[in-house]
């Protein structure tokens, strides 16, 4: 990097995105707390019943599941990592960057996959058995078969995309997931597909916010305003005018993710960093000063 230019620097939290950071869910601790009590309560005074014994197994389950989400870490705190693009995009886009800093996709706790394929399994039983009991003329049975099966239709799909995470983000044998930051564009990697920007195909680089949800924190997006004809993407797929970036679901803190977009968008000089060791350790220096949560 030459001194003709100032050094891309960690650029503050932006405004869009709010004051307050996202902390961890202290209610879903304690309702975690809660329904153990009660579960074991429920075990405790069955007198070896089944129905309470299978109730207070259920509560458990639950209460597994609140502690898992209460557990979860808002933000990561990991660092991307120097790697080769051909590694990355395995073909399916031929990106000019030889090498580029990857920032994976945060994969899900194991506590979390356990309970996401406990749950799948024990719902498609319920749904399994809820059918069987209406057949055999308790038609009553099925007022309940479409809530299980939605249900366990989304434990099922959330345990797959959780599993197919965990092994992909963690491995270069198949696709990684996640994104890319090089000298002359941006790869992002997803479960469907892959799309290249060239910094040149980026009109604006703007903060943004999921949708606000009861109960649930706002968490910060970040939108690329492009120009789709210049923006590859795998499988001929259409590309929008706005391609959206989650830095929450990423392996690193959204001030990184976001300070890498707007910086090297806005100074086309500082690019020229990407890709080398020198990039890797601002982008680790960056790493090391974003808040902690």
């Amino acid at each position: 990097m030459t001194e003709s230019f100032a050094s891309p620097r960690l650029q503050g939290w932006p405004a869009k995105w709010g004051e307050r950071r996202p902390r961890r869910n202290t209610g879903m601790l304690w309702l975690g707390v809660v329904l153990f009590a009660a579960a074991a309560a429920m075990i405790g005074f069955s007198g070896g019943a089944a129905g309470p014994l299978w109730s207070g197994a259920f509560v458990s389950l639950f209460g597994l599941t609140a502690l898992a989400v209460a557990a979860r870490r808002p933000f990561a705190e990991g660092r991307a990592r120097l790697v080769d693009a051909a590694t990355l995009a395995r073909g399916q886009i031929r990106s000019p960057d030889a090498r580029v800093h990857f920032v994976p996709e945060r994969r899900p706790g194991i506590v979390t996959l356990t309970v996401c394929v406990v749950w799948a399994i024990v719902l498609t039983a319920a749904t399994i058995v809820a059918v069987g009991i209406g057949l055999t003329g308790r038609p009553e049975a099925f007022l309940g078969v479409a809530v299980l099966a939605a249900t366990a239709a989304l434990f099922v799909y959330t345990a797959v995309r959780a599993a197919m995470t965990q092994y992909r983000s963690d491995s270069f044998g198949r696709r990684p997931m996640g994104l890319g930051i090089g000298h002359d564009g941006v790869l992002l990697m997803r479960v469907a597909e892959t799309l290249y920007v060239p910094w040149s195909a980026i009109r604006r680089v703007e903060p943004d916010t999921t949708e606000p949800r009861r109960g649930i924190d706002e968490l910060p997006l970040i939108r690329l305003r492009v120009d789709p004809s210049r923006v590859t993407a795998s499988d001929g797929m259409r590309v929008p005018a706005t391609v959206t970036v989650a830095p929450a679901m990423l392996k690193t803190h959204p001030q990184v993710v976001w300070s890498a977009l707007r910086e090297f968008h806005d100074s086309p000089e500082a690019r020229a960093a990407l890709g080398t060791s020198t990039g890797q350790r601002m982008l680790d220096e960056w790493c090391a000063s974003a808040p902690a949560d």
